[in-house]
Parts: C-alpha cells; sequence; structure tokens
C-alpha cells in the first residue's frame, strides 16, 4: 500500500481530493490531512507512519510549503517524494529543496492529472527500490570474494554488473564497447579509467581470495584469475535464481 500525506489549507479541495484518490486506485491510500505547514512537519518528523507521497499546497498558515521543505529533519527518506500543488506562481519560484521535490503542478490541474502523476512518481520509486535490491546483492556477492568495496575500481565493477542485470540486451563480449561507456559516463570518467581500475580491483581480489572458494565459485578445474567478463556473467546468475 503507498500512503499519501495531503497538506492543504484547502479542507475541502483536500477531502475532495482524498476521495478521488481513494477512489482511483486501491494500492494508494490518504492516510492524513494536514492543514497548515505546522502540522504537516510534526506529522512527517514524529510519525511512524512511512509516507511514500506529500502532496504539498505552497501556501499554508503558520509554516507555508517552503518553510516545511527547509524544515525536513529526515531528507534522505523524502528525496522526491513532493508533488507540489500550488495556484500561487510567485510562491514556486521561492521553492528551494529541490532533492525533496519529484514534480510541480498547478492548482488548477484536473483531478485525474494528479493521479497520473503520483502514478508516475510510485512507479518511479519502484524502479529506484529495484534497483537498490540489485545493487545490495550483488555487493553481497563482491564482499564474499573479498573485493574491496571502498575501491573505486569495485564501485565502477558493481555498476558495470547492475548494468548489465538492468539491460538485457547488454553484451559482456566486449565490455570497452558495451558497458564501461555508460559506467564512465556515469562518473564522468574516461573508458581507460573504468577499465585499468576495474582489472586492478580485480587482481587485488585473486591475490587475496582463498583459492578453493575461489574455484568453486567460477567453477575453475584450476587456481585462475577470472577475466572480468566471467566475474560479470557468474554474479549475475548467482543473483538471478
Amino acid at each position: 500500500m503507498v500512503n499519501v500525506l495531503i497538506a492543504d489549507d484547502n479542507i475541502d479541495f483536500a477531502t475532495n481530493l482524498m476521495n478521488y484518490i481513494n477512489e482511483k486506485n486501491d494500492k494508494v491510500r490518504v492516510c492524513y490531512i494536514a492543514k497548515d505547514g505546522k502540522e504537516t512537519l510534526e506529522f512527517l518528523n514524529n510519525n511512524k507512519t512511512d509516507i511514500d507521497v506529500v502532496l504539498l499546497d505552497l501556501d499554508m498558515p503558520i509554516f507555508n510549503g517552503t518553510q516545511v521543505l527547509e524544515n525536513i529533519e529526515n531528507e534522505k527518506k523524502y528525496e522526491e517524494s513532493f508533488i507540489i500543488i500550488s495556484g500561487k506562481d510567485n510562491l514556486i519560484k521561492k521553492i528551494s529543496s529541490k532533492d525533496l521535490i519529484y514534480s510541480v503542478m498547478h492548482k488548477a490541474i484536473e483531478m485525474n492529472d494528479i493521479i497520473e502523476k503520483i502514478n508516475k512518481l510510485i512507479e518511479y520509486k519502484e524502479k529506484i527500490k529495484s534497483k537498490k535490491r540489485i545493487e545490495e546483492k550483488i555487493i553481497k556477492e563482491l564482499l564474499y570474494l573479498g573485493y574491496d568495496i571502498s575501491y573505486r575500481g569495485t564501485k565502477y565493477l558493481i555498476s558495470s554488473i547492475e548494468y548489465c542485470v538492468l539491460n538485457q540486451n547488454c553484451h559482456t563480449e566486449n565490455l570497452e564497447k558495451n558497458v564501461y561507456p555508460e559506467v564512465a559516463r556515469r562518473y564522468n570518467t574516461s573508458i581507460h579509467n573504468v577499465k585499468s581500475n576495474i582489472n586492478r580491483t580485480n587482481n587485488s581480489m585473486y591475490y587475496t581470495c582463498n583459492v578453493e572458494k575461489l574455484k568453486k565459485y567460477f567453477t575453475f578445474d584450476i587456481d585462475t584469475k577470472p577475466k572480468i567478463k566471467t566475474v560479470i556473467n557468474t554474479i549475475i546468475n548467482k543473483i538471478s535464481k
């Protein structure tokens, strides 16, 4: 269930929006309506209910929407969770906490468009959660083999494996052509830098990992340093089971 908080001092608008949301999607539930900025902050900073989406009006009493955004205690938790719904263009221009905001909408917009925006935000967040789960699985495998997660090359290797998992058409036969350019773009570095750092971290793993563990993991008959594409393909197979 996706929990939504509506923060708006126009109770009629908020109630109508709540009813519309609850009717249109049985997986989305408006769990609270906050009538001012102070109440909004108290709910977000102290309530144990996990709020996935906040529909925030900027023009509210006590604290306005901008002040609410500036006083969120757990910003990481609410990153890209706010959909701003406001009729005040001058207030919209004053918004500063960009990391918290997913989208800005004018209050005159149709309610069906608000539902569509909520659904897109939920879909976006699910992709983020799925990506995080994949990354956690990859890290677990690399730690088992003895890769040092703090190394830059290991971070590049994690991104390489993650990219291959999320892109089914990805081919690992030519990493420099098909994988490393994407990693280099993500980290704003060169393909050569990605390749050399990954090779370095792989060498470090090989010389510290137990030989029998290495042979069993990669199904080798003899003590062999695994190629990078072998590491990537083997981990993809293991986390896909």
